[in-house]
């Protein structure tokens, strides 16, 4: 089992990769480090601003991802830094 650790900054402009599992899946920490009024929504690769799962960074959120899935994040205003922590 390896533990992976990251911090991507994450946009209002493109979906931006958070993580992009392997053939075993993974466990996964997302935190973020967002603005008054920001926040970040997560999802495929499709994922806009205002169709992914609103995430406003208040705590961490841990869950498991599937074989050969990847997360995305984008935000809704500015710049975010997502942090991940994962193990698989």
């Amino acid at each position: 089992m390896a533990i992976v650790a990251g911090q991507i900054t994450v946009t209002n402009t493109a979906a931006v990769l958070i993580h992009q599992t392997d053939a075993d899946g993974c466990d996964i920490i997302v935190s973020a480090d967002i603005g008054s009024g920001q926040h970040v929504e997560l999802g495929a690769a499709n994922v806009t601003a205002g169709t992914g799962f609103i995430f406003d960074g208040g705590s961490n959120l841990h869950f498991a991802m599937p074989a050969g899935s990847a997360l995305y994040g984008i935000t809704n205003s500015g710049t975010a830094t997502v942090s991940k922590l994962v193990s698989d």
